[in-house]
């Protein structure tokens, strides 16, 4: 039984792997919701994004810190003498 779902994931994954991305048809291009409809000059984007990646991951650090902290500090509280 393992043997024929790990042979069907490589069959899809190799299915998957061998498909040529469609070509994207002459109208079709940046929608203009996240970006510019023109192409960035000298990676205009690259640092805002970045910018806002590294404010999101101090943000969930400092979550986990805090989590981690105030669970360690219940249990020790809970930890019988």
């Amino acid at each position: 039984m393992r043997r024929l779902l790990v042979l069907l994931a490589f069959a899809l994954a190799l299915a998957a792997c061998g498909r040529p991305d469609p070509q994207p048809s002459a109208g079709a291009g940046r929608s203009g919701f996240w970006t510019s409809r023109q192409p960035a000059k000298n990676g205009a984007y690259r640092y805002r994004l970045m910018a806002i990646g590294g404010g999101i991951v101090i943000i969930m650090g400092t979550v986990m810190i805090v989590l981690v902290r105030r669970a360690k500090r219940e249990r020790d509280e809970n930890k019988p003498r």
